[in-house]
């Protein structure tokens, strides 16, 4: 395909962090020292006592670790790294474990994506959310696994009935998860590379405008 003067400068602009979207972010989202403080991650390898009852592969993974959040990259925001920060945010957030911020950081870390926004994303899952969420899973889960949907009476309906319902509906409920953490992490994705696009093309023709010539 040829390239003009049009796509070369969209295609520069692409490749360089979007300023307003790149402030509005720097300042809502954590700072890198804030966020290794929070999770622990500056202690990693640090303790001797620690490093003497690791055993040698636990250590190897301890270094390469330190490693991975020691690159700039994963602190820097980009189109890229924002898009997949917000997909493994999404994924991790829907996954009913706990330990969901660091481990969405180690994943960023590894897939060199933004850890702050990562860890950020994990936020939509919390105590006001998660029956809400669990609902949407177990209805999910019921309809690919083919199995009855959950009713409720809500005469009724009270916490033990609650919690037995949902020990006998872990596989429901786990598929559900899985789907709609993956669904979520795709849409989160394409959405947030769409936006970006659009953003960075309105910038470029104001640009245009205001140049002179």
């Amino acid at each position: 395909m040829l390239a003009s003067p049009y796509t070369d400068n969209l295609w520069h602009l692409n490749a360089l962090p979007f300023s307003p979207m790149t402030s509005w972010l720097k300042n809502r989202l954590p700072k890198a020292a804030q966020c290794r403080e929070r999770l622990g991650i500056h202690r990693w390898g640090i303790d001797e006592d620690i490093r003497g009852r690791q055993p040698g592969w636990g250590r190897r993974i301890v270094r390469g670790m330190r490693r991975r959040f020691d690159d700039p990259r994963i602190w820097h925001l980009n189109r890229r790294s924002v898009a997949g920060a917000v997909a493994i945010g999404l994924f991790i957030g829907w996954l009913p474990m706990p330990g969901q911020m660091i481990v969405a950081a180690c994943c960023a870390a590894l897939l060199r994506v933004h850890v702050p926004l990562s860890v950020v994303m994990v936020w939509f899952t919390n105590p006001l959310t998660v029956a809400p969420l669990g609902y949407v899973a177990w209805r999910s889960g019921s309809m690919l696994l083919n199995s009855p949907a959950p009713t409720f009476d809500t005469e009724l309906v009270s916490l033990r009935a609650l919690a037995h319902m949902f020990q006998h509906a872990w596989p429901e409920i786990l598929t559900g998860c899985l789907f709609a953490a993956a669904l979520s992490a795709v849409v989160g994705y394409l959405i947030t590379l769409g936006a970006w696009r659009i953003c960075t093309i309105r910038r470029w023709r104001g640009r245009r405008r205001l140049s002179p010539g």
